[in-house]
């Protein structure tokens, strides 16, 4: 009886996702249809679930041979930079509102090399936060952040090797 609870709550996890974003589609197909006319909706909607069709089938057959360790190694460091970046984007504009003083405005200025407004540089931005012209406090976020991070990291294994680390909170 308790394994069938179990399924139980899986099921309507994935049922209550998945009735989320059939809500969530017909909200925007409904307002699309208000602002593009139904014909558009239609072929866009149509296009749209068949592109998804392809790709769940493409990552179905192609992922049964995926190393899940790797994977998950690559996806972590990638997490890791996008939350730095983060960090950073942060800073810089709680520093254009004024909330963090910017203490020095550019430190310095890579945009001669690779131009934050370019394309390539528009995506370095946007993915990982990076800022051809830093403050001196964005730099100083995205160093504490890295130190924190290796910090956590490296005093991780000894938390988790303490004694009475694996036993329940009574």
């Amino acid at each position: 009886m308790g394994g069938n609870k179990g399924h139980w709550a899986l099921f309507s996890v994935a049922f209550i996702a998945v009735l989320r974003e059939g809500i969530e589609t017909a909200l925007f197909l409904t307002a699309t249809t208000f602002t593009a006319g139904g014909q558009a909706t239609l072929l866009g909607a149509l296009l749209g679930l068949s592109a998804a069709a392809a790709l769940g089938y493409i990552l179905f057959a192609t992922t049964r041979q995926l190393n899940v360790k790797r994977f998950f190694q690559v996806t972590s460091v990638l997490l890791i930079l996008f939350a730095a970046g983060l960090v950073a984007h942060s800073i810089h504009e709680f520093n254009e509102v004024g909330w963090i003083p910017a203490v020095v405005e550019h430190l310095w200025d890579t945009n001669g090399l690779l131009d934050e407004n370019s394309g390539l540089g528009l995506i370095i931005k946007a993915l990982f936060g990076c800022n051809g012209n830093p403050s001196l406090t964005e730099v100083l976020g995205y160093v504490v952040y890295w130190a924190a991070l290796i910090f956590g990291v490296r005093r991780l294994p000894q938390a988790l090797t303490a004694p009475g680390a694996g036993q329940a909170i009574r």
